[in-house]
């Protein structure tokens, strides 16, 4: 059953993620980012960073592309509004192509009752 996941950027929402994707034993999920009412998120995300002294890992403003290191304020709720938990979350990709976000620290137990579809589908496989 696909659910849908609230991305909010210092308690406001920017927009949602599906999760799509997911590295199960590393305890990483990750999804396209549907941005809502925002015009670059390029530059929503960059100015982000710079004025929360969030690391940047790869910017290229010529292709308004970016890559962020963590980022604190970056939080992802799921449709009862409860504050998925683990590491944190950063985004990469660029106004162009669409952007990605990407959530670490996902345990086990997290992995297997959040996320079953990911869970299930690596471990038939093992």
């Amino acid at each position: 059953m696909k659910k849908t996941y609230d991305i909010k950027l210092s308690g406001v929402k920017i927009g949602t993620t599906d999760f799509e994707f997911a590295d199960t034993p590393m305890g990483v999920v990750f999804g396209i980012v549907n941005f809502e009412n925002i015009n670059s998120p390029y530059e929503l995300i960059k100015e982000h960073c710079i004025k929360n002294g969030v690391g940047i890992n790869d910017d290229y403003p010529e292709d308004k592309f970016i890559n962020t290191m963590l980022i604190p304020e970056l939080k992802v709720f799921d449709n009862e509004q409860n504050e998925l938990k683990g590491w944190g979350a950063y985004f990469i990709g660029m106004d162009n192509d669409g952007f990605e976000i990407q959530f670490g620290g996902i345990t086990s137990d997290l992995m297997k009752s959040e996320f079953k579809h990911h869970y299930d589908e690596y471990y038939k496989t093992e």
